[in-house]
């Protein structure tokens, strides 16, 4: 069996990518170097989001090699094309000649560094991205923006050797800008879906002391919102529609912190709204504890530049029924409407809340849809992600 040399080039450590990267390190046939863009902050990291310094509890360089390559920028920035300009990625294209490099979008100047040096060294490039159509139909842009992007976006799918979908919703996206179907490979959006089946079943035996100890009876139905509480996220929406909703036992986890909080907190204490808890950040290695004792998971956002929505597949291996907006690109291929959950339109606030009186008002129903996500989930996963990568190298990794 061949073995494959595969470079991947991050903007940072993710703590969603950590595991991914650790499974394909394991694989035999793929010799894996992943390349970040600036000095990992593994540690902590300030989030405009969550407007305070996020501590990450998981390890984030483990099981997998890597590289940091020198930012010739003073201050490294996720948020400008120049924010990170990594020169050295180019002597390390033209020395190691990689069978293939995977790509995270087309963010940054040493994307483009990276793309240059692949076309001379002639390395096959790998694209993988979040994007969907969905954020460009709904959001008013100049003339000049919808002119040009889907030029320049055509443009640099041509130097792409193969596409790695994340999900239906992302090839969709590829494929409308021309690129062949034989090109796409699914490499789909995944968590580790193992650690919250573990981690989840360790706290399931206490499920009824943690709530009660939080005031929550057994028989409670409890949604969860885990989000960042900022207005792209739609917490507020997600708090009305609780409210909102007919059902004496009722719970509303809010898991996150942002700019709306006080807001939010100001509104549950003007309205006397019953069962509502603020739990403010939740760290990885504490969220299982919190899917534990929740039924349902809630996501109300929609349109956001390429959210896939992770803790679509978090919950579901954490063994909770979904209520999602149709705008999430997770729930194309993860929620099947009636058997583990409910799809709403973005900005039909009725049709959310008639799925969560579906949902409270029969008890057997939302544990069976907490299961069927538990049997859907394990069929969306690292070694469906490997396999896909794998899949890819045999068609287009570089010819010894």
């Amino acid at each position: 069996m061949r073995t494959y040399r595969l470079a991947i080039l991050v903007s940072h450590p993710i703590q969603y990518f950590s595991p991914l990267y650790r499974r394909l390190a394991k694989q035999p046939g793929i010799d894996l170097t992943v390349y970040y863009c600036h000095q990992p902050k593994a540690e902590s990291a300030f989030d405009p989001g969550f407007g305070r310094i996020v501590n990450w509890d998981v390890p984030l360089l483990d099981g997998h090699r890597y590289v940091v390559l020198p930012n010739i920028r003073k201050k490294a920035s996720l948020d400008e094309f120049t924010g990170l300009i990594n020169p050295s990625i180019v002597p390390e294209l033209f020395r190691h000649r990689y069978d293939a490099i995977w790509l995270h979008g087309y963010n940054y100047v040493t994307h483009l560094l990276a793309l240059m040096s692949a076309r001379l060294t002639g390395t096959p490039v790998f694209y993988r991205s979040e994007s969907t159509l969905t954020y460009d139909r709904v959001v008013r842009r100049s003339w000049m923006i919808r002119w040009l992007k889907p030029l320049l976006l055509r443009l640099l799918f041509r130097q792409v050797t193969a596409f790695l979908a994340t999900g239906t919703m992302n090839a969709d996206f590829y494929r409308y800008f021309g690129v062949a179907q034989n090109r796409i490979f699914l490499v789909p959006y995944t968590v580790d879906n193992d650690f919250f089946f573990d981690r989840v079943a360790k706290f399931q035996p206490n499920r009824n002391e943690i709530r009660a100890a939080m005031g929550i009876t057994p028989d409670t139905v409890v949604f969860l919102f885990p989000a960042k509480l900022i207005p792209i996220k739609r917490p507020l929406a997600a708090l009305e529609a609780y409210r909102l909703v007919r059902h004496p036992k009722k719970a509303l986890l809010i898991a996150g912190d942002g700019e709306l909080r006080d807001e939010m907190e100001k509104c549950v204490a003007r309205g006397n709204i019953p069962g509502v808890h603020f739990l403010g950040f939740v760290n990885q290695s504490e969220l299982p504890r919190i899917y534990a004792i929740s039924d349902v998971l809630l996501r109300f956002d929609g349109a956001t530049r390429g959210d896939w929505g992770l803790t679509v597949n978090e919950a579901m291996a954490s063994g909770l029924a979904i209520i999602a907006s149709d705008q999430i690109a997770s729930v194309v291929d993860l929620v099947r409407p009636g058997e583990n959950g409910f799809i709403a339109k973005y900005d039909d606030q009725h049709a959310f809340i008639q799925a969560m009186e579906s949902i409270a008002e029969n008890v057997d129903k939302c544990k069976n849809m907490g299961h069927r996500s538990i049997e859907l989930i394990r069929a969306w996963s690292h070694d469906q992600c490997v396999q896909g990568a794998l899949a890819a190298l045999e068609s287009y990794a570089r010819q010894k």
